[in-house]
């Protein structure tokens, strides 16, 4: 799909760090096998420099999950978030969010609950940057749940990657 996504934009150059990884013994890659976010970011920070800062990009719909991810807590002792702000979420529910061992305590967010998700938060164990004033309101869940429903694509993705979804039966 992010072929079929980018395939204008001759300055991008796509990995396969994501593909299916083989067991480990020189087999076959097993698309059955779960693909975390942890061992991606792992895996990225075995070619980086100890200096260099990852940040991981992920919009408030899925940060709203973030702690039932697998390895939640070591997820942001390995990189910083960015995450892409949505209408009706306040700097609370980012918060909230949170995995237990790295949540506020509530009483201490209940003044935020009105209060949009800007700028940036930095707890202990956990460093978090707003992304706001998106020009693109989508959001994959979105797009999940339009596939899923049967419903047209042609407004969240281009017409190739709306193809491909239906044709593969993605999502349903």
């Amino acid at each position: 799909m992010l072929a079929l996504a980018t395939a204008e934009e001759k300055a991008f150059v796509l990995s396969l760090l994501e593909a299916p990884q083989g067991d480990g013994s020189g087999g076959k890659p097993r698309p059955d096998k779960p693909n975390y976010t942890i061992d991606t970011v792992m895996r990225l920070k075995q070619v980086f420099k100890p200096s260099d800062k990852l940040l991981l990009l992920i919009g408030m719909d899925a940060f709203a999950d973030i702690a039932k991810w697998h390895q939640a807590e070591a997820l942001f002792r390995e990189c910083e978030f960015v995450v892409a702000s949505r209408p009706g979420y306040s700097l609370a529910d980012v918060a909230n969010a949170l995995p237990e061992n790295l949540r506020p305590r509530e009483e201490a967010t209940r003044p935020f609950h009105k209060q949009p998700a800007t700028g940036d938060l930095v707890l202990p164990g956990a460093t978090i940057h707003f992304l706001g004033d998106l020009r693109q309101q989508a959001s994959a869940t979105a797009i999940r749940s339009a596939a899923a429903a049967g419903k047209p694509l042609g407004r969240f993705v281009d017409a190739p990657v709306a193809e491909y979804i239906r044709k593969m039966g993605l999502y349903k």
